[in-house]
């Protein structure tokens, strides 16, 4: 199963027939052009929508969905700190830091580096991988499909936050853990998972 998100809008992409009962759009696979055309309409539907899309072979209705986009990786941190997390606030939203995958470096490189950069933090080191997630954006009249990976990662106490104000990062802060819920609504859709995975996971 995979769950895209798009603005406030998602597909589910499963091989699990129970969850057509979910969403309140549904699309059976049957054949390529179908399910590309399927996707582009959804894209530019101005209806809000949570569509399930449902194959037998879920990995190849995820080669056709992402035949429609040009895909990106990229990486991004969270940190943990004495309860508390690592957040930065871009263009009036709570985010994690994160960025692209660059020509050369590994996933966790790129993490690291884009923590780094976006916080300036040092010697961070991850000490575990946390969750993936794929969300859609358009630039420049270009569709993309972003797959983010999320680690665990851990620092030296103490350091200075320096936001990175060129990619328009306004602050870096720490925020307490048991309190991420509360900024569900001043975050983007894909991220809320990965705060409440945070929050339920024993091992901090």
């Amino acid at each position: 199963m995979y769950k895209v998100f798009f603005k406030e809008n998602s597909f589910l992409l499963t091989d699990d027939q129970n969850l057509l009962k979910e969403g309140n759009i549904h699309f059976i696979h049957q054949d390529f052009m179908a399910t590309r055309q399927f996707i582009i309409r959804q894209l530019n539907s101005s209806i809000p929508f949570q569509a399930v899309m449902f194959s037998p072979d879920v990995e190849e209705l995820l080669s056709i969905f992402k035949s429609c986009f040009t895909y990106v990786k990229a990486a991004g941190g969270c940190v943990i700190q004495e309860g508390k997390v690592l957040l930065i606030k871009r263009l009036g939203m709570y985010d994690l830091p994160k960025g692209h995958q660059e020509t050369g470096e590994t996933i966790e490189q790129c993490a690291i580096r884009e923590v780094e950069e976006e916080c300036g933090l040092h010697q961070l080191q991850i000490t575990a991988p946390l969750s993936t997630t794929l969300h859609i954006y358009e630039r420049e009249d270009n569709w993309f499909l972003k797959k983010t990976y999320w680690f665990r990662m851990h620092t030296v106490p103490h350091q200075s936050l320096t936001p990175q104000t060129e990619e328009d990062i306004e602050a870096a802060f720490w925020f307490p853990l048991c309190q991420l819920s509360d900024l569900s609504e001043q975050t983007y859709p894909s991220l809320r998972e990965v705060f409440q995975k945070l929050q339920t996971e024993k091992a901090f």
